[in-house]
């Protein structure tokens, strides 16, 4: 196994707070055989943060083979089963992670739950599972138990390959961040196996996009904090539309 290269577009800095919850995305980004693996995690301030939902997400391939999806897997689609872990050769969405000590492998979180958006085939892999280039549009997932252990945040300490997003702006009573890059914490959320083993990049101009808002309860003040995010960090022109988008979007799971 190796660690993949990618492009980091430059971030634009805005103010940021002690204790902000929700800090933006964070990918990890590694080879496994012919494939490159993505996971990306919601990154937080707190290791007592907790995640609610995923929602309004842009997640999109420009490569040829688009995301895998596993024909041979019990739940082929989006959604994760019980076999679903983060070596899994298999694209799907997670509401955080469950270990089973003393194995050390990490499954997806079981409380994972579609929103409206994420449409039905798309989610349970009604028919046969094939490649997609594109999740639907504007989908979320969120957690069905919000005081489950699976909504732990993690170290990201020693993560490979490790791609962070920009500013994230503030709105409400979610203060704004200078972006993902100083989250020593995290929540698992997405799975993204890729057909290639070729350098991959993020952003509307790269091979891979992904961009969403997030809740997330913070465990410090018992806010419930929410934010617009892109990997990796966006200009300031795109901050500005990401934080008109979500200012007219904000809604809570």
């Amino acid at each position: 196994m190796k660690t993949a290269c990618f492009v980091i577009v430059g971030a634009s800095m805005i103010a940021t707070s002690a204790d902000a919850g929700f800090l933006g995305f964070v990918a990890s980004v590694r080879t496994s055989g012919r494939y490159t693996l993505v996971d990306v995690f919601a990154g937080v301030s707190n290791k007592s943060d907790r995640f609610l939902n995923v929602y309004d997400a842009t997640i999109s391939t420009k490569l040829a083979n688009g995301f895998f999806q596993s024909s041979t897997g019990k739940s082929p689609g989006w959604a994760p089963s019980a076999t679903s872990t983060r070596a899994s050769i298999d694209s799907f969405m997670t509401a955080g992670r469950v270990t089973y000590p003393p194995a050390p492998t990490v499954y997806a979180g079981s409380t994972t739950t579609a929103d409206p958006n994420f449409l039905a085939a798309s989610w349970t892999g009604t028919g046969p599972a094939s490649a997609t280039s594109t999740v639907p549009a504007l989908a979320g997932w969120y957690t069905s138990n919000p005081f489950s252990a699976d909504n732990n945040a993690e170290s990201l300490a020693g993560l490979v390959g490790r791609v962070d997003s920009g500013a994230t702006p503030g709105y409400g009573v979610t203060p704004s961040t200078v972006g993902s890059a100083g989250a020593q914490y995290g929540i698992w959320v997405s799975h993204l196996v890729l057909q290639t083993t070729q350098p991959i990049s993020f952003g509307p101009n790269g091979t891979v996009q992904f961009s969403a808002s997030a809740s997330i309860k913070d465990g410090v003040t018992g806010i419930t904090t929410q934010g617009a995010s892109a990997i990796p960090a966006p200009g300031a022109a795109s901050l500005l539309a990401i934080a008109a988008l979500a200012g007219g979007r904000r809604r809570r799971h």
